[in-house]
């Protein structure tokens, strides 16, 4: 086997044709587009996997919580920040936590509560309550929903206009109760 690569290597360092190095300049080329690309997807695949790992986070933090205050909610906010480390957070990255509630009487799923989002919340000013279902909220419970936005650009960016917009939004029961007042 030895034998076998020293032959090989003692033939290319012989080689005195410009073969080789035409063929080396032609994939090259090719080769550092796919190593870059794929660094860059498993970046990518990294920040997807962070941004749904903080909005998760952040619902259950609220969720073990018998109550909320907005100095607990910035402190979630900061946590957030540092759980998407090592991206860059800045204007990137939104976050938003709400609570509805589902009516007892009416059967009517309505905002509870949404303390002021993240200082560059871009989205909706009520959080959406038209795809849950009253399976997922019995009568009289509450839901905390935690919504999160990351604006990833990958190194790529730098020279292309490039930009991913990750969206996840997290359900969580309240462990304490029904509800989580927030005050």
């Amino acid at each position: 086997m030895l034998r076998r690569l020293h032959k090989t290597v003692r033939f290319v360092l012989r080689a005195r044709g410009g073969t080789a190095a035409v063929e080396f300049a032609l994939i090259a080329p090719i080769l550092i587009v796919i190593y870059w690309g794929l660094a860059d997807l498993s970046l990518g695949m990294m920040a997807s996997r962070k941004t749904a790992h903080l909005a998760a986070t952040m619902g259950d933090l609220v969720a073990q919580s018998e109550s909320l205050t907005r100095a607990n909610v910035d402190d979630i906010f900061e946590i957030g920040a540092s759980i998407l480390d090592p991206f860059p957070t800045g204007t990137n990255l939104q976050m938003r936590i709400s609570c509805v509630t589902r009516n007892k009487t009416t059967g009517i799923i309505a905002p509870d509560w949404t303390p002021a989002p993240s200082k560059n919340w871009q989205g909706a000013a009520t959080v959406d309550t038209k795809g849950l279902t009253t399976d997922q909220l019995p009568a009289g419970e509450s839901l905390i929903i935690t919504e999160v936005v990351y604006d990833f650009t990958p190194p790529i960016g730098q020279f292309l206009p490039l930009k991913t917009t990750f969206k996840r939004t997290a359900y969580h029961h309240p462990r304490s109760g029904s509800t989580i007042p927030l005050k």
